[in-house]
């Protein structure tokens, strides 16, 4: 990932609702564990990772990633 588009996440996560980990596995439909929301930050699902920033130790991601995460796997391919 290059340094503008880490960039370009981070100024967009700062700006939203920021969530860590745990708080964003509540957030999914149904909940999910929250070692699911880190491998989905990790290796992702269909090609689409989730988008994080760590601050510190922390991970922290968004309601606003969490929703374009989900935009885009509801996305055909190539779209």
């Amino acid at each position: 990932m290059s340094t503008q588009t880490k960039h370009n996440i981070a100024s967009r996560i700062l700006t939203e609702d920021m969530l860590s980990l745990g708080q964003a596995a509540r957030e999914f439909p149904g909940g999910v564990h929250p070692a699911t929301v880190y491998r989905w930050q990790q290796r992702g699902v269909k090609g689409v990772r989730l988008e994080t920033y760590r601050i510190g130790a922390k991970l922290v991601t968004s309601k606003q990633a969490i929703a374009r995460f989900l935009d885009a796997l509801q996305s055909p391919a190539g779209s």
